[in-house]
């Protein structure tokens, strides 16, 4: 069910509720977006910061048996390990595609996205407040400090550019960016099914906190949990609304006190 801003309630305002759920289960799936959830938005997505606060009530949940932690991004897996550094938790990059070091794409997915890639890198620099972010398997075109006109624009140019390779690309709108990928590589609602499916998370409730368009599939998969919308509210998926990251540190400590 989709709810307007207004119309989502904050999730302390509940948390005599939450805390109850919380207390009753046995395992807790716990998912976290990155960007906007654990870490402000930068200028540049390599000036991020994980604030201590942060990172060691995340070393405390990761700590407990009960607990599965779990960082589902649309970054690479490796610079979710290299920004967050803690060990007792999961990364899931590249919309949770990429579990591992070694998924590579379909060599024809990967012809296509690089002939996009070229060919957008050499149009797209003319817009202002518009760069172009290659990754191993996918690329962004980042749009955050562009102007609403151009970002329509640059989002009609991506998208006719994906439309003859359909088959094999796909392009996927965040708040500040729009992501070019193969089809192969699902949504975070994808990669939070099939977790959910293994046979010891089988009954585990989910909690997931997210700030992105990209993070609604994940919502719905966890609506038989708790879902944060994290930022500013909008029409979204999830349940509860928090301001940002500090909401969300403060959040997770309620929590592990709970479960401690």
């Amino acid at each position: 069910m989709t709810r307007t801003g207004s119309a989502t309630p904050h999730l302390f305002a509940d948390w005599d509720g939450i805390a109850r759920r919380i207390r009753e289960n046995q395992r807790l799936a716990l998912f976290l977006d990155f960007d906007g959830t654990l870490v402000r938005i930068a200028a540049m997505p390599d000036h991020v910061r994980l604030e201590e606060e942060m990172r060691g009530v995340l070393r405390k949940l990761a700590a407990h048996q009960k607990v599965t932690l779990t960082v589902i991004s649309g970054r690479q897996r490796a610079e979710l390990q290299r920004y967050i550094g803690l060990r007792n938790m999961q990364y899931l990059g590249l919309y949770g595609w990429e579990s591992n070091g070694n998924k590579t794409v379909p060599f024809p997915d990967r012809v296509a996205l690089v002939s996009v890639l070229l060919s957008l890198l050499a149009e797209l620099p003319s817009y202002p407040g518009v760069w172009i972010e290659p990754k191993r398997n996918t690329f962004s075109v980042h749009l955050k400090d562009a102007s609403g006109e151009t970002k329509r624009r640059v989002v009609r140019q991506v998208e006719r550019r994906i439309k003859p390779l359909a088959q094999s690309l796909k392009v996927m709108a965040n708040l500040r960016d729009v992501e070019v990928a193969p089809v192969s590589i699902g949504d975070k609602g994808v990669a939070v099914r099939k977790f959910l499916d293994q046979p010891d998370m089988r009954g585990a409730l989910p909690i997931y906190f997210g700030d992105d368009f990209s993070d609604e599939p994940a919502f719905a998969a966890a609506e038989r949990g708790i879902s944060v919308l994290v930022g500013k509210r909008r029409a979204t998926r999830a349940q509860y609304c928090v301001r940002g990251p500090v909401e969300v540190a403060e959040a997770l400590s309620r929590m592990e006190k709970i479960i401690r």
